[in-house]
């Protein structure tokens, strides 16, 4: 993306007031609003583009280290070299003490001690830039690494197949987009510099300490090995602990979302208690995860601090004893002891971050973890442009099954020529919807192929493929905005003009402008407060806005109530007049002015043919319409060949 406007200066207000020109289009408007944003004083300067792109599809193979760490290597060069820096001044401290003790105070120079003090004085306050300055490279690296991933994640997440999110509970999705990236955050900016200065300071520490006796080194290393193993034993059994919290957490998270986003269903059937007693049982489950967790590091973090105090006990008792023998000096003790608090601190610290590291680490492992996942309709690695579409749809042999292997549909071989309108319909579960689904290419067939003017779907550009499609969906979503920025979903650019057209051609106008600010009323997120229909209309106007060549409506009139219907069916007649359209519908109205009705049921199409030929067939649709008009229901025919009237695959509209 381009800077924001902000970044510029701003012009001083004018005196006098100007006459602006509104914008003509959703987009237009929100650049306006970005450009009345106060000044950016600070970009993240990522790649955005090399961010969002997939790595397996550029040769890179899966998501790793590198991958994240690519384009930040120079400022964590810089951010190590700080980082030595600190532990260098640390470790250079106790030896200017030392001589301060040694030079001045045991032999009464004062100059001694007093160059001892100020060169003390010098390194605490280089010390304190260098941390400084640390902390402030890392920080920022750490923000930019994780804005990257955070735009991978979600990059990734829209070139999954809509199966994934069929399947997965987004509450799970929420976790990794939130949670684990937070606990990342948290430890790049915070505990990665502690862990490379701790670190640094141990390794430098062993060295000083051997270097200034090494017989007391032996009682230092001693302890070495229990802190080994209760650090091995505590990140064994934190790890597990912390995907338990993790697993719980995303548990909780759906609940609330799946509680929210049905809240009128809750209410109206009188389950608040209920619910909040489920919520509570997830939760108390977090919270028993977490305690777990805190239960360990109860254990691990004393424990540490214990062999500290008494390793520091038994230098001091044998640091004096030598003190008194005459073979060491008081100066030589006191660095030795504080070489001892910094190679304890550092250990202390360590364990803390710890804590930290194991969640980062979970939270790495199930980011990895999805970004892993493939798409079930992924793009073809030479996929073919897609300028237009004539509209000829071809479902050659195609089966479909599900994630569990149940079948879905089996055997369709269905030809919809150019410009024809196609209406299906069947009882509930029959496979109607899941056609159109393969139409849309949100799905891949299990068996055979959908194609397009001669082409597999797959190896079209998906994206270019679904600019050409108009999809009017079951259940269709508002973004939060305006009507018009929801009309205009699918094409920003468009202006107000265009928007107005398009609900005007679908017969939304009049409805939409009736509203409290007509195509600047306010529409909440899924556009609940809109009605039914009023969502419908915005769901047309918007698929008619794109102008598609190929129409996709699941429902599409389901909602309505029968005024509407009738004058959506109208607007709807003219919107396909000259395009291919498929139509799933119940009310077999809408299917009696298709130009072909197909039956499905139980995932085969069972009969195909305009709506007087399947009345004088007097099968599964003859049922249906009498059921409709309100006669007594016939029992229904047995399931006859798909060839009753005409071959599906064959088939072509007069």
């Amino acid at each position: 993306p381009q800077a924001p406007a902000g970044h510029r200066k701003r012009p001083a207000a004018p005196t006098t007031p100007k006459t602006t020109t509104a914008p003509h289009s959703a987009a237009a408007r929100m650049r306006a609003r970005v450009a009345a944003l106060p000044p950016a004083l600070d970009l993240p300067g990522v790649d955005e583009a090399e961010a969002a792109r997939d790595p397996r599809t550029h040769g890179d193979g899966e998501f790793g280290l590198r991958h994240l760490l690519r384009g930040h290597r120079l400022p964590l060069a810089l951010g190590l070299a700080l980082v030595v820096a600190d532990a260098l001044a640390g470790l250079t401290l106790p030896l200017v003490l030392r001589q301060g003790i040694e030079g001045g105070a045991h032999h009464l120079a004062l100059g001694a001690v007093a160059t001892a003090s100020l060169t003390a004085l010098a390194l605490v306050l280089a010390q304190y830039a260098v941390q400084w300055a640390a902390v402030r490279v890392t920080g920022r690296t750490g923000e930019r690494l994780l804005y990257g991933l955070r735009i991978r994640v979600f990059a990734h997440l829209h070139r999954l197949g809509l199966d994934h999110f069929e399947n997965e509970a987004s509450g799970r999705t929420l976790t990794r987009m939130t949670t684990d990236v937070d606990s990342l955050s948290s430890f790049l900016q915070t505990g990665l510099i502690g862990v490379l200065v701790s670190l640094l300071t141990l390794a430098g520490v062993l060295v000083a300490l051997g270097a200034a006796d090494a017989g007391m080194l032996l009682v230092v290393l001693a302890v070495l090995p229990p802190i080994a193993l209760a650090t091995i034993a505590f990140r064994r059994a934190s790890a597990r602990s912390y995907a338990d919290a993790r697993e719980r957490l995303a548990v909780v998270n759906g609940a609330l979302q799946e509680s929210a986003a049905a809240m009128r269903t809750v209410q109206a059937f009188r389950r608040e208690d209920s619910v909040v007693t489920a919520f509570a049982r997830h939760s108390d489950a977090y919270r028993r995860a977490r305690v777990r967790g805190q239960l360990l590091s109860a254990r691990y973090f004393p424990f540490i601090q214990l062999l500290a105090a008494c390793v520091t006990a038994v230098v001091l008792a044998v640091g004096a004893h030598r003190v008194a023998a005459g073979t060491m000096t008081v100066g030589a003790l006191v660095a030795y002891l504080l070489y001892l608090d910094l190679f304890f601190v550092p250990v202390q610290q360590l364990s803390q971050l710890f804590d930290g590291y194991q969640q980062a680490q979970v939270s790495l492992l199930r980011i990895r973890d999805l970004l892993r996942l493939r798409s079930t309709t992924p793009n073809a690695a030479d996929a073919r442009p897609v300028r237009s579409l004539r509209g000829e749809l071809v479902f050659d042999d195609v089966d479909f099954h599900y994630r569990d292997g149940r079948p879905a549909l089996t055997g369709i071989r269905l030809r919809i020529p150019q410009g024809q309108t196609v209406a299906f319909v069947g009882t509930t579960g029959a496979g109607k919807s899941t056609l159109v689904k393969l139409a849309a290419r949100f799905h891949d067939p299990t068996r055979g192929t959908v194609r397009v003017d001669g082409t597999d779907l797959r190896d079209l550009d998906l994206t270019a493929y679904r600019r050409r499609l108009g999809v009017v969906p079951q259940e269709p979503y508002l973004f939060a905005g305006t009507v018009r920025e929801a009309i205009a979903y699918g094409r920003p650019d468009a202006t107000d003009a265009e928007v107005i057209d398009a609900a005007r051609r679908v017969g939304a106008h009049d409805t939409l402008s009736g509203l409290d600010s007509g195509y600047d009323h306010r529409v909440t997120e899924g556009g609940h407060n809109l009605s039914a229909g009023q969502r419908q209309l915005v769901a047309l106007a918007r698929a008619e806005l794109v102008r598609p060549d190929v129409l996709l409506l699941d429902e599409a009139t389901a909602a309505l109530d029968l005024a509407t219907e009738a004058l959506v069916n109208r607007a709807t007649e003219r919107l396909v007049s000259g395009r291919t359209a498929l139509i799933v519908a119940h009310r077999l109205s809408v299917a009696s002015r298709a130009d072909r009705v197909v039956v499905v049921d139980d995932g085969r199409i069972r009969e195909d043919g305009t709506h007087d030929e399947l009345l004088a067939l007097d099968g599964i649709y003859a049922a249906l319409w009498r059921a409709s008009q309100g006669h007594p229901p016939a029992a229904v025919p047995a399931p006859r060949p798909a060839t009753l009237t005409h071959d599906s695959y064959e088939r072509n509209a007069s």
